[in-house]
């Protein structure tokens, strides 16, 4: 197996998990039982881990497609979160829901970069 198959089997589980974690956050942060700093800094992580995801998926030639679809998805994620929390609250909602699409395509990725040969 490439090193670039065996990166894109440790980051698509760990992105997924992240997002998990993401909703976490978001929950301690809304309750107030945290700020809302650790999901910030964990939603910047996780874009920079769909670039290198999507870069090794582009290197391997496997997943490019899934890989870039996961990337839009949470770039436009961090859009969301900027704006809704900088202009106008509908963004932020906007942000939740597309959370929902994040999950999807995090463990879908992660679930193909498993079994994909």
């Amino acid at each position: 197996m490439s090193r670039a198959r065996s990166t894109q089997r440790l980051l698509a589980p760990l992105i997924a998990a992240g997002v998990a974690v993401q909703f976490l956050l978001a929950g301690a942060g809304a309750f107030g039982a945290a700020s809302f700093a650790p999901h910030r800094a964990l939603g910047w992580t996780l874009l920079l881990l769909s670039v290198a995801a999507f870069v090794v998926a582009l290197a391997a030639m496997r997943l490019v497609r899934l890989s870039g679809a996961l990337l839009l998805l949470v770039a436009l994620q961090a859009a969301l979160g900027v704006l809704g929390a900088d202009t106008q609250a509908w963004f932020g909602a906007l942000h939740g829901l597309n959370a929902i699409a994040v999950l999807a395509a995090a463990g879908t990725l992660a679930r193909r970069a498993s079994f994909a040969r």
